[in-house]
């Protein structure tokens, strides 16, 4: 809104009054020029942030947030990977279990792991491996090379690295690749700092477990139905993190249940380097 010629208006009356104005016209011309001051804000403001009002279209396949997030150059990722399984109160026989891993007879357990770090393509990782319980080690992996930080000092390991699926674009495969995102209804929330758009996707037949695990792990044979929480930047619909929970039960009757997650960020910063510690 253009209130210029409103204040050359007011200032015109003002100076070639012959009389000095009375306080109610000096209000009322004070009054005039603050409401246009505040309408030039005001369409200023709108036309500034108007458009980052609206949230960026969601993609139709999750394929589609994997193929744009491979070609990020770094990044800043963490995964997060729970595998639980109780004892039953009154197990059957182990015979019944032969073919599976976990038996009836074994106690409960708990495995639960995290890596926090940076990732640079095709195949640098920098990560904190952390266990509950158990001291957090700094891990490097480049290729098929492989160092923990013991002791203050970079042990190499003995075995080259083989099929390691603990990285951004192979999470994001697992979890994201599978799903229709097509038509779903998205709420806005915080992921950190970012405006993020939530979506949940219940029983997703997604083969998650039998990627990461192979085929012939229990997880990967039992677990096929997911519930998938997606975040996605508000700004540009690109991936901002996942979560994914699934339960089954073995054959003979034990339940097992896995939660899976990966959360990026910090897209090609220039801090993130990756080189071989010795």
């Amino acid at each position: 809104m253009n209130v210029a010629p409103l204040r050359a208006a007011s200032a015109k009356r003002i100076t070639e009054s012959k009389t000095p104005p009375g306080r109610g016209t000096v209000a009322m011309n004070l009054r005039l020029l603050s409401i246009g001051a505040c309408l030039v804000l005001a369409v200023t403001f709108i036309g500034c942030s108007g458009g980052n009002d609206k949230p960026a279209a969601l993609p139709e396949k999750g394929a589609e947030l994997c193929t744009e997030l491979k070609k990020v150059e770094r990044m800043r990722y963490t995964i997060g990977y729970t595998l639980e399984s109780p004892r039953q109160a009154s197990p059957p026989d182990d015979v019944t279990a032969t073919d599976w891993a976990v038996k009836p007879s074994h106690p409960d357990f708990k495995f639960e792991t995290g890596n926090d770090g940076s990732f640079v393509q095709p195949d640098k990782l920098d990560f904190m491996l952390s266990t509950p319980g158990e001291q957090s080690v700094r891990t490097i992996i480049i290729g098929q090379n492989e160092w923990f930080l013991l002791n203050g000092g970079w042990v190499p390991s003995n075995q080259p690295v083989q099929g390691y699926t603990f990285t951004p674009p192979l999470m994001c495969d697992a979890l994201v690749s599978q799903l229709d995102v097509a038509g779903r209804t998205a709420t806005t929330e915080k992921v950190g700092d970012t405006d993020a758009q939530h979506i949940r996707i219940e029983a997703a037949p997604i083969a998650a477990a039998a990627q990461l695990f192979t085929e012939q792990s229990d997880n990967g044979k039992l677990l096929k139905s997911w519930d998938v929480d997606l975040w996605l930047s508000k700004k540009d619909a690109s991936l901002v993190k996942v979560e994914a929970v699934a339960k089954a039960n073995y054959p003979y009757g034990r339940e097992l249940s896995s939660k899976l997650s990966l959360q990026v960020g910090s897209f090609n910063d220039d801090n993130i380097v990756i080189n071989q510690p010795i």
